[in-house]
């Protein structure tokens, strides 16, 4: 039997067709397998994790004091005297400088010596001296026996001029003697009661509004002057102080600022969104401009119960006024320092999250696609606190499940999907969500 030439053979054409049928027998049956092995919808996935989260809001301003005095030049005046300097701690009460000021002097002084007048006149009226009282007695005492020895004439007379004895212009005479002592009688009577019981009616009345005028005019004039004759308010250190006596002190200028460094406090504005979250008693981390790397202590002490329309640029933006105390025994911060705010409106701990890719709601439900051995399931979710890259799941989730990040559009529940080779792109995780 003759051999078979395979070099022959395989130079014909039947050989080089059938070739090529079983190379693309191959390459069809491999997209089969492959069909086979990796049917379903292509999607990109993300465990469910547990992170160190909490919630913050973030806010800057400036550093001022919580308590301050600034004494303000009310007009143009000549620096007389200076008792203090930059750097001093005073007492509320403190004599710190005095300003020209002859003209309020003088009416100080006039107006102290009015009151003094009406403070004796007054104290004579209502608590008399013993003096005063034993003058009033006697003197009533006498117009009263003056009076009535005149009555006694006056009734002689009339006995008299009845028999004839005495003329009608006699009569007429001692008639008014008699009215005289009267009123001398009545006049010493009311006196006397007016030292023993006080002033009546209008009398007291008016002496009552003489005396409040001249005190409301001594209150006025010290007021006044208390512009020119400069004392500390609260206690507290001189933080400003750059005039010395003979410098003339123009209208409007602050030439006294008193504060207390170590009450310091922070004026923010934060968003309507914001606000809802911050509450007064919440810890907050502040970090100067001028002390970079370094963060002090803080808390929200007050939260404005009003909003406020701040204009910018154009823009316009409603925010919520917060008070916030600052910590620092080091007395490093100083007031005028710009601050950048972390308000932790919820303290951090370890929390189970997912990226915000994965969820997606519909009819107000909160919802994410489970990769589910190859099928994807629609899961209502519960969120809990929302960071800047993750948000905390409360309940619908465990650890470790396997999400769907972008779900396709038409996703539906129990499609068959598979997962990309390559891992989805997740936000870096700073602990700080």
């Amino acid at each position: 039997m003759p051999a078979l030439d395979v070099k022959a053979i395989s130079k014909t054409p039947i050989f080089k067709i059938v070739l090529i049928i079983i190379v693309i027998a191959l390459i069809v049956g491999l997209n089969l397998w492959r069909n086979h092995s990796y049917s379903g919808q292509l999607v990109h996935t993300a465990k469910v994790e547990e992170k160190s989260m909490g919630e913050k809001v973030y806010a800057s301003g400036s550093i001022e004091l919580q308590e301050k005095q600034e004494v303000v030049a009310r007009d143009t005046r000549i620096l007389k005297q200076l008792y203090v300097k930059t750097g001093d701690r005073v007492k509320a009460g403190q004599l710190l400088a005095v300003l020209e000021c002859v003209t309020e002097e003088r009416m100080l002084a006039d107006a102290r010596a009015s009151l003094a007048s009406e403070e004796a006149n007054y104290k004579g009226l209502i608590t008399p001296s013993g003096e005063d009282l034993a003058i009033g007695e006697a003197e009533f005492e006498q117009a009263k026996t003056a009076y009535e020895n005149k009555q006694k004439d006056w009734q002689r007379k009339e006995s008299l001029y009845t028999a004839g004895a005495v003329s009608a212009q006699e009569m007429e005479i001692a008639r008014q003697e008699l009215m005289v002592e009267e009123a001398a009688f009545l006049k010493a009577q009311k006196n006397y009661d007016i030292l023993c019981n006080g002033p009546r009616g209008a009398e007291r009345k008016a002496a009552e509004a003489n005396l409040s005028k001249a005190q409301t005019t001594v209150q006025a004039a010290e007021e006044e002057i208390s512009h020119y004759i400069i004392k500390a308010d609260i206690d507290g250190v001189v933080l400003n102080l750059e005039n010395r006596p003979g410098d003339m002190i123009k209208t409007g200028d602050k030439f006294i600022i008193i504060g207390q460094p170590e009450r310091l406090q922070v004026k923010v504005g934060v968003s309507e969104a914001d606000a809802t979250r911050v509450k007064p008693g919440q810890k907050v981390l502040i970090e100067a401009a001028a002390l970079t790397g370094k963060k002090f202590s803080g808390k929200v002490t007050e939260v404005a119960g009003l909003a406020r329309i701040k204009e910018t640029n154009n823009t316009r933006q409603v925010e919520v006024p917060v008070g916030v105390s600052v910590e620092d025994k080091s007395g490093r911060l100083k007031a005028g320092y710009s601050a950048d705010l972390e308000i932790i409106s919820v303290a951090e701990k370890k929390r189970l999250v997912i990226p915000y890719e994965a969820l997606q709601k519909s009819k107000g439900k909160k919802q994410v696609w489970v990769y589910d051995d190859g099928k994807a399931r629609l899961q209502t979710v519960t969120t809990g606190v929302e960071g800047e890259l993750y948000l905390e799941v409360i309940k619908g989730l465990n650890k470790g499940d396997l999400l769907i990040l972008d779900p396709p559009t038409g996703l539906k529940d129990g499609q068959k999907v598979r997962k990309a080779t390559m891992p989805a792109a997740t936000p870096k995780d700073d602990n700080h969500d």
